[in-house]
């Protein structure tokens, strides 16, 4: 009697994803998030500016190349290094309800990248070479494993959220009127020049009329206030010694060079 047939998934054309591919979904997620979220917000083009080299890195990533998952494991890992400065800012903005799914979906596509990314590498480099190069099938606790992270990621940035939005400092629109106002628009602040003077308390009215985030930095007082779009915040901070100094946007100047959303603080005795 002849063995009965097992058709695997292979043979039945429900192949599983590689790792080389699972780097390359993680990657367009991404992309596709940024893409998303710039038309939802009005036309973004630092949202887009994101977007396309995700996408190219993906395009690269899906050919057959052995070294091309390193490339989607760096790219995702440089995705993570970039978005950890706004993660915060995001998730403390009540006024914008998309701003926790998205902040979930690209933490979550480009850990994911990058895992991914580097097991399909090592793979890559351990199996036999032969032409053209056949991707080898991921290790059976990829997908338990990677969905283990994204569960944890979830998890974790959903707390953060829960716990920030507990946190609602409140300024009375009266006294808010009363501040004196810096604001940004066109990606430049509305002052070159504040002055101020030493032991006295500046207090500030932080517009915003662009369509993402910007930022107060003045690294000699810690002040790193978040100018979020289309809505009012305050800037406290007690200048300590006279000087000039630089203010700035983190993500939108170079404090060295000068350039972009800068200006100059001037503190007298």
């Amino acid at each position: 009697m002849n063995p009965p047939l097992v058709m695997t998934h292979t043979q039945s054309g429900m192949r599983q994803p590689t790792a080389r591919m699972i780097t390359v979904g993680a990657l367009v997620i991404n992309a596709l998030v940024f893409v998303y979220d710039a038309f939802a917000s009005g036309p973004n083009g630092l949202n887009l500016g994101h977007a396309i080299p995700a996408l190219i890195v993906a395009a690269i990533v899906a050919t057959r190349f052995r070294w091309v998952p390193a490339l989607g494991a760096l790219y995702s890992a440089l995705m993570l290094l970039d978005g950890a400065l706004f993660l915060t800012d995001m998730l403390i903005r009540p006024d914008t309800a998309g701003s926790f799914a998205f902040a979930a979906i690209f933490f979550a596509s480009a850990l994911v990248g990058m895992i991914a990314g580097v097991i399909a590498t090592v793979q890559h480099y351990r199996a036999p070479r032969s032409r053209p190069f056949v991707d080898p099938p991921a290790p059976s606790w990829t997908y338990p494993a990677l969905l283990g992270i994204i569960a944890l990621t979830l998890g974790g940035i959903l707390t953060t959220a829960i716990q920030a939005r507990g946190i609602s400092p409140g300024v009375s629109p009266d006294a808010l009127a009363t501040l004196p106002v810096l604001q940004a628009r066109n990606d430049q602040f509305d002052q070159a020049e504040i002055k101020a003077r030493v032991g006295e308390t500046v207090a500030l009215r932080l517009d915003n009329a662009d369509s993402l985030n910007h930022y107060l930095d003045i690294d000699e007082f810690n002040v790193h206030a978040l100018m979020p779009p289309g809505k009012s915040n305050v800037a406290l901070f007690k200048p300590t010694e006279p000087g000039t100094y630089t203010f700035y946007c983190r993500p939108h100047a170079d404090k060295a060079a000068r350039t972009g959303m800068v200006g100059t603080l001037i503190v007298e005795p």
